[in-house]
């Protein structure tokens, strides 16, 4: 894993631990890539969605069928945006879009969709030997407008941010890999920060994720852990990006400096502020970020917003107090069940700890 911490927009703490893989004798180290997972929600997604707030290409309060043609003929389509980012909105929390291409007692693919090599049918790469058919995008998609709906409260759910990329891809005309270099990864300086990192990477700069048995049936190793992430061919608004601690921290501080890093003005601070506060009473999230409601009195602030990632992720700011903290680890090396990091409150236990040496 890799910890870092920073406090006043210091540096105070950062060490990587362990090796790489459960079967590796080879020592994390600093620059090394994770699969963030859930993480790239608020590091990918969310900055490009506050931009467009900011530019006034979306707003809050509009609806899905406001910014997508094809949910406005869907029952999501009186959707407020904000619902959505505050896991509201009664989506369903997931959809196995896999499940229907592979048979799932022996990870074996089903040839109507899947081919070992590059093909004008098969454009999407899932990995290195598995691409799958080019219009599975599209099936993904039918399958979250016709999805059931639940009651509006709260529920996590990925299937919003499948409609965000949609959108964001469509406004800026660039997929979300290009859109967040350009926006935000370069100027920052988060040359560790990639979709798809075995394009810009040796492998042995990406830590092994899982092996996979219910449905590549290998090592993933440097494609997104993310079932749904890997059949959009690895961008996606939800899961897919990689990254490391320290460029993390230089995104989170952004958050923190009100929408500034350095000589560069990225986001405007009411914007941030609204995006980073409790949306709805009982509910704790913020638009997209998660947040601690009853704070302890001695503990992350209820200013204080981040986010987990299932690999085994967390980033977290709190204003209140000027700190960065920054988890990675890939957890699901060993295992996806059972989630000891989570059962053990690894991260949360971590995070208190800077606040136990920081607070009187």
């Amino acid at each position: 894993m890799q910890i870092l911490i920073a406090k006043d927009g210091k540096v105070v703490y950062d060490k990587s631990f362990g090796t790489q893989d459960k079967n590796s004798s080879k020592k994390v180290k600093w620059t090394d890539l994770y699969d963030v997972a859930s993480v790239t929600k608020v590091t990918a997604t969310l900055p490009l969605l506050m931009l467009a707030v900011g530019e006034n290409k979306i707003n809050l309060e509009q609806t899905l069928g406001e910014i997508d043609a094809a949910a406005k003929n869907s029952n999501k389509s009186n959707l407020k945006i904000r619902e959505v980012l505050a896991h509201q909105a009664g989506l369903k929390p997931w959809i196995g879009f896999y499940n229907e291409t592979v048979n799932v007692k022996n990870a074996r693919l089903y040839l109507d969709y899947y081919s070992r090599k590059q093909d004008a049918e098969h454009q999407i790469k899932v990995t290195d030997n598995i691409f799958v058919i080019t219009t599975i995008k599209d099936t993904i998609y039918e399958d979250i407008y016709k999805s059931a709906l639940g009651r509006k409260s709260y529920e996590y759910s990925d299937l919003g941010y499948y409609i965000f990329k949609k959108k964001l891809e469509q406004d800026y005309q660039k997929d979300l890999n290009q859109l967040t270099q350009d926006k935000f990864y370069q100027t920052l300086g988060m040359y560790r920060t990639a979709y798809n990192p075995k394009d810009k990477f040796e492998l042995e700069e990406i830590i092994p994720t899982e092996y996979d048995k219910t449905y590549r049936n290998q090592l993933v190793h440097g494609f997104v852990h993310d079932q749904g992430a890997a059949m959009m061919g690895g961008i996606a608004g939800h899961a897919g990006l990689f990254s490391n601690s320290i460029d993390l921290a230089k995104l989170m501080q952004m958050y923190l400096n009100g929408g500034e890093y350095g000589d560069e003005v990225y986001l405007k601070p009411e914007i941030i502020k609204e995006f980073t506060k409790q949306q709805y009473s009982g509910n704790h999230r913020g638009a997209g970020f998660d947040k601690i409601i009853s704070s302890l009195s001695k503990g992350p602030s209820a200013e204080s917003f981040g986010h987990t990632g299932f690999t085994g992720t967390m980033v977290w700011a709190d204003p209140k107090y000027n700190i960065v903290y920054i988890f990675l680890s890939n957890r699901v090396n060993v295992g996806v069940e059972p989630n000891n990091l989570s059962i053990k409150k690894v991260r949360e236990n971590i995070r208190q700890v800077i606040y136990d040496a920081i607070l009187p």
